[in-house]
């Protein structure tokens, strides 16, 4: 199987993978966990090429992807893990890729749970997730490969080979993502509202309790898509600090369970006053 591969960084893991490729010996499941944009799903989608010997996945009778956004309910998710049962129809695997797994409901999870404590050895699951709750049973059947976000170096060099001129600012607001950094380069509205998001998130932590409560009204007014933009700004944002304030990683997980909360429609006013009087 062909060991080269296209995607920049996550050496590590990706020589694990190398010597299963080698082998031709796979686990049955996957968890690829860690921010958005530092390619998670990028390597997924690979991975699975070089395990099903193809460069074309999109009309593979052996390559399955589920896609959904927000909730990942029971619907889908049944009918996904349906085709899982079917056998290969060309070569030895069937490779399957669930996006945004930390979106999977109590419900959903524990049906993919019977599926990986059943799972056929013709079947690699690859569950590809973000910042969010997974059950402990389903990361206890995978395995799991954290990938972390790119250092100033590694984000300096894409930049150069990219042609992109950036700025400490710039790096800052990139949280260690290259399409991220890519996108405060060349959309200026975009740079713009992730500096004021920044800008937003250090008044509002450095505010008295107070102030804070009075705040609630205005954030909850947000669209509920804008308000989850700005909360996982925040959230990649705090999570950069934690270098320098490990002991803050409370705040991200307040971040975290804030915007599980949007996910689930719970109230938004109860949401942010939970949030806000965490951090």
């Amino acid at each position: 199987m062909e060991k080269n591969w296209k995607i920049f960084g996550h050496d590590a893991i990706k020589n694990i993978l190398n010597k299963q490729l080698s082998a031709g010996v796979f686990p049955h499941a996957y968890l690829f966990i860690g921010p958005q944009g530092v390619g998670k799903r990028t390597l997924a989608l690979e991975f699975a090429q070089k395990i099903l010997g193809t460069d074309n996945l999109t009309n593979h009778p052996d390559f399955l992807e589920l896609n959904e956004e927000g909730e990942i309910t029971m619907e889908p998710a049944l009918a996904f893990i349906g085709r899982l049962s079917l056998k290969p129809f060309v070569g030895k695997y069937k490779v399957a890729i669930i996006n945004n797994a930390e979106n999977l409901n109590q419900q959903s999870g524990n049906a993919l749970l019977k599926t990986l404590e059943e799972a056929s050895d013709s079947t690699i699951i690859i569950l590809v997730a973000g910042f969010g709750k997974i059950l402990p049973t389903i990361y206890s059947r995978c395995q799991t490969f954290n990938f972390n976000g790119f250092i100033s170096e590694q984000l300096t060099d894409f930049a150069g080979r990219e042609g992109l001129k950036i700025n400490q600012e710039i790096l800052d607001l990139s949280f260690g993502s290259f399409g991220r950094l890519k996108r405060l380069v060349q959309d200026k509205e975009f740079f713009t509202a992730q500096k004021d998001a920044v800008t937003k998130f250090v008044k509002m932590s450095q505010a008295g309790k107070g102030q804070k409560l009075a705040m609630i009204s205005g954030f909850a007014d947000m669209e509920e898509a804008d308000l989850e933009s700005l909360l996982n700004c925040w959230m990649f944002w705090q999570f950069g600090k934690l270098k320098v304030e490990p002991r803050d990683f409370g705040k991200v997980s307040a971040i975290v369970e804030a915007l599980q909360g949007l996910k689930r429609n719970f109230n938004k006013k109860l949401v942010l006053q939970s949030l806000f009087l965490k951090i």
